[in-house]
């Protein structure tokens, strides 16, 4: 997820121009490794400066420095001792609040393997199910005529998906499993545009009979922040200031920028009064996250699941003074580059939203190709 976001693009030159300016060095551990003593440092180091969540994070990084250095320091290079530093990473990382962290390993040995703690503690939860494709069963809901394609541009392997169309001749339904819909829609590509213009054109009928649209990011996993006013921007009347985000001014563990506004854009060719309900489930992530928050209001409900809990933007970490980094030949490290509250103060890192109204999962409706969730949201329209 190398671009999933929400930043609107005047608080993106904001921060460049803040950082641009500084005077602080900057610490390049990006050079060839020699030892696991060596790699420790440099991953304590980067995490220490650039990691955004120290001011909400339970885990005592001196104390992680304290008891795992003297055990980095007794690795050497053989097979076994690489399984015991993907191990020893994943045990000091467990705990912690960005969702978005991951490590992926270049080495060969550990070439299969991924520390995802959000995921990890996600699958212990009472709650867990895995991601489930529901638009195939919301086919089934849909009146004849919907219109469903995908697009050249893939997220770990999987193409873009889209789907629109009408519920009950009055309502109108948009589902995508990530977000690269401008991307996709500037490339022209043929099935994905088809599927855009159709439900901008369902917006814009001056004689319209859509009384409600239901936008299903239900295990939608984020993407492209420009996707944010592009799409999101269409179904608003005015512009939306939904939250705050920051990122940090220099190599202090606390050295944080000023809060900034994150804003929706209306598109003001658009004068988008229908109501939203939107849905959404335990993979709901990132900017699927953010357009729901800057979207949710007394008439646009979020129903289904409590979400994943992942609000902070992977960015440029030159241009943000955090997030991703690189340890060296060895391992890739994602982090988020900036920091994210709602509107009214609240952090929804590792906690995600809560739903409206919260209808769970339901496996075995779902083998009938019954949506309960998708069934409530159809009957806030009547």
């Amino acid at each position: 997820m190398k671009k999933i976001g929400y930043l609107n693009i005047v608080f993106v030159f904001i921060l460049f121009f803040a950082v641009s300016c500084k005077k602080d060095p900057v610490i390049n551990h990006n050079g060839a490794t020699d030892s696991f003593s060596q790699i420790f440092i440099q991953f304590w180091d980067k995490m220490n400066y650039q990691y955004v969540y120290w001011d909400k994070e339970s885990t005592d990084w001196n104390l992680v420095y304290k008891k795992y250095k003297p055990l980095f320091d007794q690795l050497g290079n053989s097979d076994e001792d690489k399984r015991k530093a993907a191990t020893y990473f994943q045990q000091m990382t467990s705990g912690l609040t960005d969702n978005h962290f991951s490590i992926s390993f270049n080495d060969g040995a550990l070439s299969n393997l991924t520390v995802n703690p959000a995921y990890d503690r996600k699958i212990r939860s009472e709650n867990f199910h895995s991601r489930f494709n529901y638009v195939e069963v919301v086919k089934t809901y849909l009146d004849p005529g919907f219109l469903s394609g995908k697009g050249n541009i893939t997220k770990n392997g999987v193409p873009i998906n889209v789907t629109s169309g009408t519920l009950n001749n009055n309502l109108l339904y948009f589902h995508c499993n990530f977000f690269a819909l401008k991307k996709s829609y500037d490339s022209n590509n043929t099935q994905v545009k088809m599927v855009l213009d159709y439900f901008f054109s369902q917006l814009k009928q001056s004689t319209n009979p859509i009384k409600g649209v239901i936008l299903d990011l239900r295990s939608n996993s984020g993407g492209e922040i420009i996707d944010l006013n592009f799409f999101a921007g269409k179904l608003v009347n005015k512009d939306i200031t939904f939250g705050y985000a920051r990122g940090k001014s220099g190599l202090g563990k606390l050295s944080y920028l000023p809060w900034l506004e994150s804003r929706l854009k209306r598109d003001p060719t658009y004068e988008t009064t229908i109501p939203v309900i939107l849905l959404a489930d335990n993979f709901s992530a990132s900017l699927a996250e953010i357009m729901t928050l800057a979207l949710k209001s007394p008439k646009n409900l979020v129903i289904g699941e409590q979400t994943y809990g992942a609000t902070g933007a992977i960015s440029d970490a030159a241009i943000f003074n955090s997030g991703s980094f690189e340890l060296g030949n060895f391992a890739s490290v994602t982090t988020s580059a900036v920091e994210f509250k709602g509107i009214d103060g609240t952090f929804y890192e590792n906690v995600g939203i809560t739903p409206d109204l919260y209808v769970p999962f339901n496996l075995q409706e779902l083998a009938r190709n019954k949506d309960l969730q998708l069934e409530l949201a159809i009957r806030q329209f009547k």
